[in-house]
């Protein structure tokens, strides 16, 4: 009796292995599915990145380059703009003395020293002495804030803080030309640069909202055409 409970229990044992067995299998297959399908979506999340980093690469190469060139045009077009006040200037005085109803128009002039300091200021930018330009432009506007070469000297501070990344400190200077002068010739230059400003921040909404505020507002200016492009990188 006790060798056929034996028998029974033997015949059991050997008739659920092969089902034990199947199932482990099945488990292991299982498993080895998922974890494929696992590491396809990590490498399909890897390529994605890849793409994302380089669109940003593009774009920030696309910002230097708008900037290089913006800034080389400015340079020319700003030195004869300081040439033309300075003339403009010259002319008013030799043909008009000095009275007590011009110095109390508030109206702004550019003296040979101001005009001096200014240039010097400008041709440390030439020279790509960034460090020694800032301290010459914040020197020039403390020492000469009733000049019409203060927006000038603000937007040329603004592109000195960008060269050297000090991004918030640009914005605040680029906001100054805009809402201190808002009928300086600059105005269309600080606008386009407070464009790039949000993008250095990564507020690409915001930045393209400046760009097109700037092409509605300065139409047909050097500011307004380096906003198309900027436009145009982000189609």
């Amino acid at each position: 009796m006790a060798a056929s409970h034996s028998l029974q229990a033997a015949t059991l044992t050997d008739a659920s292995t092969p089902v034990l067995g199947a199932e482990v299998s099945s488990a292991t297959s299982g498993q080895h599915a998922a974890n494929a399908q696992l590491l396809l979506q990590i490498q399909q999340l890897q390529q994605e990145m890849q793409m994302l980093r380089n669109v940003v690469e593009r774009q920030q190469k696309a910002i230097v380059q708008l900037q290089k060139d913006g800034r080389d045009r400015y340079l020319d077009a700003d030195r004869r703009l300081t040439d033309l006040s300075q003339q403009l200037s010259d002319v008013k005085n030799q043909k008009t003395p000095a009275s007590s109803s011009d110095q109390s128009s508030g109206l702004p002039v550019v003296s040979g020293t101001a005009k001096e300091a200014y240039q010097a200021a400008y041709a440390l930018v030439k020279q790509q002495k960034f460090d020694q330009a800032i301290t010459a432009y914040q020197g020039f506007i403390k020492n000469y804030p009733d000049s019409s070469l203060q927006p000038n000297a603000y937007y040329w501070l603004g592109e000195l803080y960008m060269v050297k990344d000090l991004t918030q400190e640009a914005e605040r200077v680029f906001r100054t030309v805009v809402e201190t002068y808002p009928k300086s010739l600059k105005v269309p230059d600080a606008s386009y640069k407070l464009g790039l400003v949000f993008a250095r921040y990564g507020q690409m909404d915001k930045a393209k909202a400046q760009m097109n505020e700037v092409k509605s507002k300065f139409p047909k200016t050097t500011a307004s055409k380096l906003a198309d492009q900027f436009l145009d990188t982000q189609k």
